[in-house]
């Protein structure tokens, strides 16, 4: 008699951590993965890496510029020890079981299309003539030949950011893996956009300076600057590592691991 169970495919998560001189991100990843192994029940690896390279990046806490080492994502393919993967940001708080969703349905990848701002929603583009940009804070991948061929390319484009910043009419000098997920993901689709490549539905970014967040039964609220927002509970990208590396982020994650 023949066995024709097929054994489930190994499922996790990719966090990618490099500190610099005034964010220990390892430390935020550390805490990030309680949340995802809560919500979600996956194992997570964190991983860091080193590059020649060095980039630069608004301090929204402190309103100056500083140093940034946003490199090498592309190697998330080679690294990840799982068949199903979902890359992300160690600034992503994972705040429910959506992402489990996305594996569910996972065919080559998905990466977030639609961001929205608690102060707004405008459409991003790469520049004032170039075209509207993808998020790669959330890149869910399997093994299949067109994911990895998304993560050549995005180490090719990487390599000569120079000339795609040129080609796309790119503003920023900067290196942006958004940037760099958006052109390899259009080149693979014959310069078209194909939905099923998209996570279903709009990530939230809050790129305010916090006060204090907290959850309130099924609602999330956010104070800053005077200002509140009561939200339903989701899932939230959070721009300010102050924050992130404060007292009151660890708090929050005992709260929420306890709920």
């Amino acid at each position: 008699m023949k066995n024709f169970d097929v054994s489930a495919k190994s499922r996790g998560v990719v966090l990618f951590a490099n500190n610099t001189e005034t964010v220990d991100y390892e430390s935020i990843a550390r805490r990030s993965r309680q949340l995802i192994e809560h919500y979600l029940q996956l194992p997570v690896t964190i991983l860091s890496t080193e590059s020649s390279k060095k980039n630069s990046r608004y301090n929204l806490d402190t309103g100056k510029f500083e140093g940034w080492n946003n490199q090498q994502r592309y190697m998330a393919y080679e690294l990840s020890p799982y068949d199903q993967t979902i890359l992300l940001d160690s600034d992503y708080l994972v705040l429910d079981d959506s992402l489990l969703k996305v594996l569910d349905t996972l065919q080559d990848y998905k990466i977030v299309r639609h961001n929205q701002y608690l102060d707004s929603s405008a459409v991003q583009s790469m520049g004032r003539y170039s075209i509207p940009y993808l998020w790669a804070t959330i890149v869910a991948f399997d093994r299949s030949p067109k994911s990895q061929m998304l993560f050549d390319f995005v180490s090719r484009i990487e390599r000569n950011y120079a000339y795609y910043r040129q080609l796309y009419n790119i503003t920023a000098s900067n290196f942006r893996n958004d940037y760099a997920f958006t052109i390899a993901d259009l080149v693979l689709n014959g310069y078209t956009q194909d939905s099923k490549n998209y996570i279903p539905w709009t990530m939230l970014s809050v790129s305010n300076t916090i006060d204090s967040l907290s959850l309130q039964d099924n609602q999330i609220v956010i104070k800053s600057s005077g200002r509140a927002w009561v939200l339903p509970r989701q899932s939230l990208h959070i721009m300010s590592k102050a924050w992130l590396q404060s007292d009151q982020f660890e708090q929050f994650i005992k709260d929420a691991v306890s709920a």
